[in-house]
């Protein structure tokens, strides 16, 4: 058979079972040929394996024997004896390893068990220590043939295997011998293209509870294909019961649940794609659908991968300090990746709702109709109109989730991330962000003669001192800032000062044969050996990866073809990701490889530095000392500084920031290079890690405003306080407009309290980590309630709420409501809370260095405003009746202002006609955002203002029409 060259998009292993003794793994590769056939590759010959290192000379042999009639708990398939060294400290000479085959890698704890007792053979006994029994299965195939994720491999040779399947997949066999690794350059750097489905359900409930899956029905499921390349997508919808057509979309509906199931299993049989795309579908989408198949006894639903297997769903539970324990939900499906896009959001972007919809304006700047699950059995049971918008609804949250991930490049990203680190890209999804430095270790150890040991994960590991942070000289500085920065200050110290697992003394080094001038002793007493004595593997691993990071940016200024450019940006941003991501490898302590030592020495290093550059700019860069100018460094964090010269020009400040960058960056060791690139120019220092200023990357025009620290950027602030401190820094930083910003705050605050600021602005987020706490917290104790109503709330969502009023001593966790809720029951906004506990604090950050008396930014006139406070002592209250001519309690209009009977009428008139056209707008809006301008505005979307907007005016309108009809009944 001729030659087979594959993209390998998916690796993993399963049993094959010959009879009850033998038992051996089978790698699975799954792939596209270049001419786009889909293969799965079985590989049953390739044995796994760990070291162990005895504290004695053993016969192999006899070692051999002992484990096969030993050990019973596994097979021994073979030894073989290397020269190594363990990684953990320096050593010179080589020692005696044993690498042991196995027959099957989920022998390897019982294995290990069994070596670290220690074993009685040849009247004597044997200590063991284990080395690599934790490494991944699937890594230690794709090392030993040197084959890296999502790259192109050579078949040389194979046997094409009968299939009785249903899909197109072409499956072989083949020897591990067989395969040839491509290297990544020329014609196997490009992917060729791949297919994408993006889909997403809508289930319908019998009450307007959240669906439940025993019982409740999946009534459509939308897809949408494209290329990763881009170009035309198809969109296809598989509806329960007859549904109108869809312009730009097929419309396939069934009588049954059963046939909208299988139909769709069939679809993704015969469509074939290499990715499934959609948003939290491993949490809901996939576990619904195969539940609801269950329930149905389609037992062939779930065969919707390259193989005769079915997809499978395994629960995990992650836990963190951030998060407690978080229930979350693996899927496979054999031969397809799955990107779950709201999953990579919430690991890789801060936002403040991860909401389709709040993402969707994030990132696309679009908003999108967000139909309540109570109305989908109405619409459902109607007609084939009504559920013609369910499906339009359903295809929007299908395309939208494509378009997000290739706007953010996120498989591109992925592929150069597993290219440079030599892991399968579903490694990313399914595995924590340290399995990127346990291969690149790995790799390196072997090529190197080292081996790694297990090592057990230690609950109280030492702690050690983080980053130097300078006190700052706070206030505003209205003369340009320069800042000068250490590039990659963490991975440059640990090149320099060659740190790393193999080059580690003892405390007492002396008890090395190492000379004092062969080794270095960190700021913080640990002692490593120099450059000279033996270069470090993690040295080498990272001037690797920042070199071929200079290499790649350079070829990304000359690309011209946008598939290059977009790959070249993407390995650009994968090195960096991994360079950065070392130190923090070493210092996890709960970590598979934790090295304190270096972690506190980079640290440490760190905090040196940042204090010499400070005592030599201060001290060789003033004007005794012959500068032009006396310079202060007003701040620095981690690995920066901030330098006043008390100097107006910007090209100047420049020129001498330069010169300050390359005279200092000579004084320390390469890589380590301070670099000048931007300037704040006017800035505001308010205190350690909050500071905003207007950045000029060149001197004659700004870039942007940049903050840090502050409440633009924080997610636990309400949106008014965003807003508002957007405003101030806009008016201050660009316009130099400091009155104009104080301006700002106090109308906002009038605003605030005239009920003329939307519900929205007030909406206040925090993420639900736990359930118990200490102490009662707002966004828990509503959660409970929301519970109570129906509403689904999981572990790590996020709570939107708003604080209303209650009686006085009502606690704060008592406050916190629903925003819907708060709207559609008339509850009043606690505008004290949100003058001192949401604006005040912030604004006086930012106004304290500004001006004085920032305190009378809050003082307003006195307003009288009508409340509705919920509480028992309201069954007891009736509201009076006031004229709306003089305020008079009595009736509607009172005798004496009865004689301008018509002016009255006609200002209530006036103003219920602007009430009016104000929900017209937001109704057109809204059916704009819908497609539709003839059918009933139904959204619920909780992270759009205008939703908000809608329901407070229609609620304002209702007692309007009230006094409307009230006037036009009097007698006058």
């Amino acid at each position: 058979m001729p030659e087979l060259i594959v993209l390998q998009t998916h690796v993993d292993y399963n049993s094959f079972q010959q009879s009850p003794e033998q038992q051996f793994p089978m790698v699975r590769i799954f792939g596209k040929t270049v001419e786009g056939v889909s293969v799965q590759i079985t590989v049953d010959d390739f044995s796994p394996y760990f070291y162990v290192q005895p504290d004695q000379d053993l016969d192999i042999n006899e070692l051999e024997d002992f484990l096969k009639s030993n050990f019973t708990k596994g097979r021994c398939i073979g030894i073989q004896k290397e020269l190594k060294q363990n990684i953990y400290g320096y050593s010179v000479e080589k020692t005696v390893f044993y690498k042991i085959h196995f027959n099957l890698p989920n022998v390897f704890k019982a294995a290990k068990e069994f070596f670290e007792k220690g074993l009685n053979f040849g009247n004597k006994f044997v200590k063991f220590r284990v080395f690599e029994s934790q490494f991944p299965f699937v890594l230690r195939f794709m090392h030993d043939l040197n084959i890296t994720g999502m790259s192109y491999i050579k078949i040389k040779a194979y046997k094409e295997n009968k299939s009785t399947k249903k899909n197109k997949t072409l499956s072989i066999t083949t020897s591990h011998t067989l395969i040839e690794a491509l290297p990544l350059q020329g014609n196997w750097i490009k992917v060729i293209p791949l297919k994408i489905v993006s889909f997403d359900i809508e289930c319908c409930g019998e009450t307007d509870s959240f669906p439940n899956s025993l019982v409740d029905p999946v009534i459509q499921i939308g897809n949408s294909l494209q290329m990763t390349t881009g170009g035309e997508i198809q969109n296809d919808i598989f509806c329960l019961k007859e549904v109108g057509e869809i312009p730009g979309a097929n419309v396939h509906w069934f009588e049954t649940e059963a046939e909208l199931l299988m139909a769709w299993s069939g679809y993704i049989r015969k469509t074939d794609p290499d990715i499934l795309l959609g948003y939290n579908i491993k949490n809901f989408d996939f576990q619904y659908l195969l539940e609801r198949a269950d329930q149905l006894n389609l037992k062939e639903f779930g065969l919707l991968g390259r193989t005769e297997k079915a997809t499978k769903i395994s629960k995990k539970t992650q836990s963190s300090s951030s998060f407690g324990s978080i229930e979350t939900y693996d899927v496979t499906v054999e031969g397809r990746l799955i990107f779950d896009l709201f999953l990579i959001l919430k690991r890789e972007h801060k936002l403040r709702s991860y909401s389709l919809n709040a993402v969707s304006v994030h990132f696309l700047g679009e908003q999108k109709e967000d139909v309540p699950y109570s109305s989908m059995h109405k619409l459902q049971r109607e007609s084939k109109e009504t559920r013609r918008r369910i499906a339009t609804y359903c295809l929007k949250d299908t395309l939208l989730p494509l378009r997000i991930f290739e706007r953010l490049n996120v498989f591109v990203n992925y592929v150069e991330l597993a290219r440079a680190t030599h892991v399968p890209i579903e490694f990313f999804s399914t595995r924590g962000a340290s399995v990127k430095v346990l291969s690149l270790l790995y790799k390196e150890a072997a090529a190197s003669g080292y081996a790694i040991p297990d090592m057990d994960r230690q609950e109280n590991s030492p702690t050690f001192e983080g980053a130097f942070v300078m006190d700052p000289i706070r206030g505003f500085y209205d003369t340009p800032i320069a800042v000068l920065d250490f590039c990659s200050l963490y991975p440059s110290i640990i090149i320099s000062k060659n740190l790393c697992y193999t080059t580690l003394l003892p405390k007492n080094v002396s008890k090395h044969a190492v000379k004092p001038e062969e080794a270095s002793q960190s700021p913080s007493g640990d002692h490593f050996v120099k450059h000279e004595v033996k270069e470090g593997l993690l040295p080498n691993i990272l001037r690797r990866l920042l070199e071929n990071r200079k290499k790649t940016k350079k070829a990304l200024k000359e690309a011209t073809e946008p598939w290059l450019r977009k790959s070249l940006d993407g390995r650009q941003l994968a090195l960096k990701v991994c360079a950065n991501s070392i130190y923090g490898f070493t210092g996890a302590a709960l970590g598979q490889l934790p090295c304190v030592e270096i972690s506190q020495s980079t640290t440490a290093y760190g905090r040196e530095m940042i204090a010499k550059t400070k005592e030599m700019i201060e001290g060789d860069f003033s004007k005794k000392n012959g500068f032009s100018h006396d310079t202060v460094v007003i701040y620095g964090d981690t690995d920066s500084v901030m330098l006043n010269f008390s100097e107006p020009d910007r090209a100047i400040v420049f020129k001498m920031a330069q010169e300050i960058a390359i005279r200092v960056s000579d004084v320390f060791e390469k890589p380590i290079k301070l670099e000048f690139e931007k300037a704040y120019h006017p800035y505001i220092l308010m205190n350690k890690k909050r500071y905003a200023g207007l950045i000029y990357t060149n001197s004659e025009k700004p870039d942007r405003i940049d903050t840090k620290g502050i409440e633009t950027v924080r997610r636990d602030n309400c949106e008014l306080v965003k807003k508002i401190i957007d405003g101030c820094l806009k008016m201050i930083l660009e316009q130099r407009d400091v009155l104009g910003a104080a301006q700002l705050v106090r109308s906002s605050v009038s605003d605030l309290f005239c009920d003329r600021v939307d519900l929205s602005q007030l909406v206040i987020s925090k993420t639900y980590t736990k359930a118990n706490y200490a102490v009662k917290v707002a966004h828990v104790e509503l959660v409970s309630r929301l519970r109570e109503r129906g509403l689904e709330v999981r572990i790590g969502d996020r709570i939107p709420y708003v604080i209303v009023c209650k009686e006085k001593k009502s606690k704060l966790y008592e406050k916190a409501e629903d925003p819907v809720y708060a709207l559609e029951h008339n509850l009043a906004i606690d505008i004290e809370y949100y003058i001192e506990n949401q604006l005040s604090k912030p604004i006086k950050r930012l106004f304290d260095p500004i001006m004085d008396n920032v305190g009378d930014l809050f003082t307003v006139k006195e307003i009288v405003r009508e409340i509705g406070v919920v509480g028992p002592m309201n069954r007891f209250l009736t509201k009076a009746e006031q004229c709306i001519g003089c305020n008079r309690t009595g009736r509607i209009l009172c005798s004496s202002c009865m004689e301008l009977f018509p002016k009255h009428l006609a200002r209530l008139q006036e103003n219920y006609d602007k009430k009016i056209k104000k929900y017209h707008e937001c109704w057109t809006e809204c059916q704009r955002c819908m497609g539709s301008v003839m059918t009933e505005v139904i959204c619920t979307n909780r992270d759009c203002p205008i939703f908000y907007m809608r329901m407070k005016v229609k609620k304002e309108l209702e007692p309007m029409e009230e006094k409307m009809t009230r006037m036009r009944e009097l007698d006058w």
